[in-house]
């Protein structure tokens, strides 16, 4: 047996930050089969699944080689230090409504169809996902995995579909504390092996963090209040009748982190419950996002504007079980596409992954290098289509207008277009760009009804007007 022993956490509200484990002998039978050296092996047994989905969450907020200077993550970076870190990740949009069947599919926006919503005042329709598409609940169904989802999101309204194959399913959670609970409650009644899928909205506009954490970032800060009156100022940040100054979008980004600050201290206290319950140790544990978020770096602020790495480029760290007896801390550089998610996941509960719904991670988890990595990613929204490599990325309008070309070696920000300058590797991308948009296979979405209580909560997000 493996045991595991909870630390104090650096921050202060936080009962956990890693587990240290105890190695304790196995008898020599079991050993042997573990290992493979007796005549009958023992069949691995398949982990609990924990996916953590932190509503937009940038990569660049978690501690790397060049630390973020402000230190909003001690949980997470602890959990990196005991998991696998994909410091390339992306997803393949920039907000929520086709982000989430992806991961949750493997299909790519243009697949399943979820792409947008009804605009308007008056919009009562949008898209569902067909029946046709196969959830990660439906496929761990098949493997005898008890299945709920928990999240503060009304883009999981089940009048779209994403509740497929959940048993337990409650897309109305108020706080990353009641969901908590509410997971925790959960797990106590099921039988394992569980999958428990938490969406967390906290990150979302407006960031008005908690008092535990309010001001560790912008002690002295006495300027514009980014949460009076904050559905009036995001229309007029959106529309350009409030612009706000240099110190204003350093504070609004402070704001952020002081709000992530308190959602990474409710993790803690998460890792240490699960610690408590000895279940730690038998779970894989995914901790991402659907899409960052933006403060101004390309004109606007919050998401869904831009295929720009501020909001495509995501944090994914997995926590492999115990028995796995893998390397952590580890870092991996591969790009990897959020929707690789799905089929990850599936392997990782010993189902054989659709090799065209993305690509396991599982071999470079468990200490083996894959034969193949992937050159590019892709992202697109409604507007326009991206291909990235390590050093380069191209953004293509859809309706055709002019394509950019960033030199992400020289130019990380993304601020200087050299496709002119580099006719042959503009060339390049585009014919790449064509071959994946000719690959995919869409299904047709299903027509849903918006309620008046799903557009009151898309409306309070800035979803719909």
């Amino acid at each position: 047996m493996l045991h595991s022993t909870p630390r104090l956490g650096a921050y202060a509200g936080a009962r956990y930050l890693s587990s240290k484990r105890l190695s304790v002998l196995l008898s020599t039978t079991l050993g042997l089969a573990l290992f493979g050296c007796g005549p009958e092996p023992v069949e691995e047994p398949v982990p609990n699944i924990l996916l953590l989905v932190i509503d937009c969450l940038r990569a660049d907020r978690l501690a790397g080689e060049l630390a973020y200077p402000r230190p909003a993550t001690p949980n997470l970076d602890a959990l990196a230090a005991e998991s696998v870190q994909f410091t390339s990740a992306f997803a393949q949009t920039n907000w929520t409504r086709p982000s989430i069947p992806t991961f949750l599919t493997g299909l790519y926006p243009s697949e399943h169809g979820l792409m947008s919503l009804g605009q308007g005042a008056d919009a009562t329709s949008s898209e569902g996902l067909s029946p046709l598409a196969v959830t990660l609940a439906e496929a761990l169904a098949t493997r005898g995995y008890s299945r709920a989802m928990i999240g503060e999101q009304h883009q999981l309204a089940p009048r779209f579909g994403l509740n497929q194959g959940f048993e337990h399913y409650n897309h109305k959670g108020s706080n990353a504390t009641s969901m908590h609970e509410a997971i925790l409650s959960w797990i106590d009644g099921a039988s394992a092996p569980f999958f428990g899928y938490l969406h967390y909205l906290e990150l979302h506009w407006p960031y008005c963090p908690p008092e535990e954490t309010r001001g560790v970032f912008t002690e002295g800060y006495e300027g514009r209040n980014f949460c009076f009156q904050w559905r009036k100022l995001r229309k007029d940040l959106r529309s350009g009748a409030v612009v706000l100054d240099d110190v204003e979008i350093e504070a609004l980004a402070a704001r952020y982190d002081e709000e992530l600050l308190a959602v990474d201290a409710r993790l803690g206290e998460l890792f240490a419950e699960l610690v408590e319950r000895g279940i730690w140790d038998d779970t894989l544990v995914v901790v991402t996002s659907d899409h960052g978020e933006e403060f101004f770096e390309h004109g606007g602020m919050g998401h869904g504007s831009t295929l720009h790495d501020e909001l495509i480029a995501v944090p994914l760290i997995v926590k492999p079980p115990a028995y796995w007896r893998v390397e952590t801390g580890v870092k991996v550089d591969a790009l990897v596409e959020l929707r690789d998610l799905a089929p990850t996941l599936l392997e990782a509960a010993g189902l054989e992954p659709d090799t065209s719904l993305g690509v396991s991670l599982v071999p470079w988890i468990r200490d083996r290098r894959p034969q193949v990595e992937r050159d590019f990613v892709f992202a697109e929204d409604t507007r326009s289509v991206a291909i990235r490599t390590r050093e380069l990325k191209l953004i293509a309008p859809r309706d055709g207008s002019d394509v950019v070309l960033y030199d992400l070696d020289a130019d990380p920000g993304e601020t200087h277009d050299v496709a002119a300058e580099r006719p042959r590797d503009t060339a390049r991308l585009q014919r790449h760009l064509r071959e994946w948009l000719a690959s995919l296979e869409p299904l047709e979405s299903r027509e849903t009804e918006l309620d008046e209580e799903t557009l009151r909560g898309l409306r309070a997000l800035g979803y719909v007007e």
